[in-house]
Formats: C-alpha cells, sequence, structure tokens
C-alpha cells in the first residue's frame, strides 16, 4: 500500500487542514473497507472510519516513524473495530444471519451469489482470524506489517490466516454443498 510522504505527515500533524484532507482521501475506501469486512455492518463502518481519521488527525503530532504510516492507521482501526465488536458482543455472525449486501472484493472472480457466500463465511470467523485474513487477502499486507498492526508474533498471524482459510474453505464447501470450491479455482 502506497505511503504518504514525510512532508504531507509532518503538515498534517501541524495541524494543516489541506494535508489532513489529503491523508483521508488516500486512505478513507481501504479503511473503510477494512472496517466493513470487520464489523459486517457498512453503516456502522462509515461511522467507525470517521473516528478512525479523528483518532489518526489526533495521535499524529506523536506519530513515531518506526513503523509505516498505514500500519500505524491500521492498527487504529482494528482496535476501533475490536472495541465495536466488543461493545456490541457481535464477535461471531452466524453464517445464516451474515449480511448479504456488502461490497465484494475487488475484482469479483466469481458469481455475485459466490461472492457473497464467500463474504457471509468470513464474517463468521472470529475477529482475530477474520482480521488478519482481511488484511491479507484484501489488502495485500505483509505479515510482518499484519503482526505490527494486530500485535500479534509473526507465527501467530501465519497461523490465523492459515486456520481463517481453511476455515472460510470448509465452511464455504459446506454452505454450498459443492465439492470443490471456487477458492480452488
Amino acid at each position: 500500500m502506497e505511503q504518504p510522504s514525510a512532508r504531507l505527515i509532518s503538515r498534517a500533524a501541524r495541524g494543516e487542514e489541506r494535508a489532513l484532507e489529503t491523508l483521508v482521501s488516500m486512505y478513507w475506501s481501504p479503511i473503510q473497507r477494512y472496517l466493513a469486512r470487520m464489523v459486517s455492518d457498512e453503516a456502522d463502518a462509515e461511522d467507525l472510519a470517521q473516528e478512525v481519521f479523528l483518532r489518526m488527525a489526533r495521535g499524529l503530532p506523536g506519530f513515531a516513524s518506526k513503523s509505516k504510516f498505514t500500519t500505524w492507521l491500521f492498527q487504529i482501526a482494528k482496535n476501533q473495530g475490536i472495541d465495536f465488536l466488543r461493545r456490541h458482543e457481535v464477535e461471531r455472525v452466524p453464517l445464516d444471519r451474515a449480511p448479504a449486501g456488502t461490497v465484494a472484493a475487488e475484482p469479483p472472480e466469481y458469481g455475485i451469489e459466490e461472492t457473497e457466500l464467500l463474504w457471509s463465511c468470513i464474517a463468521g470467523l472470529d475477529v482475530d482470524l477474520r482480521s488478519a485474513l482481511i488484511l491479507r487477502d484484501v489488502h495485500g499486507f505483509t505479515y510482518k506489517e499484519i503482526a505490527e498492526i494486530v500485535g500479534a508474533t509473526l507465527s501467530t498471524v501465519k497461523w490465523r490466516i492459515y486456520q481463517a482459510r481453511s476455515l472460510v474453505h470448509g465452511r464455504y464447501l459446506e454452505a454450498s454443498g459443492e465439492s470443490r470450491s471456487v477458492l480452488e479455482s
């Protein structure tokens, strides 16, 4: 994922409105999509994304360039998502209650029904597994970056992604009644 320039971050940290707007416009869509998949609700994800960017703006003066900006920003988003899920006690969404109208990964490689079924299987994962899987397979973060974002070891992140993929695959096969999944295509 593209990183903003140090100059842009510095300007935003000083409170320059145009620099803050640039950062929001650069990262709004990836953050909102991540949160939508994490909390399984578009409206809640919009609200959470707004809070993420408010926290980003407040935290920029103390941002240490020890990590990538996007890693730091997604840490904020992950924390907001987890806090939301804890408050609403919806860490697990049963397969039959998972939302069907959320945005599919881009570009869709198979039909709408298969995409919705796949996302409903992902929505049913534990929040830690779901978060790691989305960060890797939707947003393309490296395992090391994901470890920084979620505050886990590299081996834990690898296990979570492996476990998430295995569970999604099994749930997809079970829900679709297929002996071979579109995930193997």
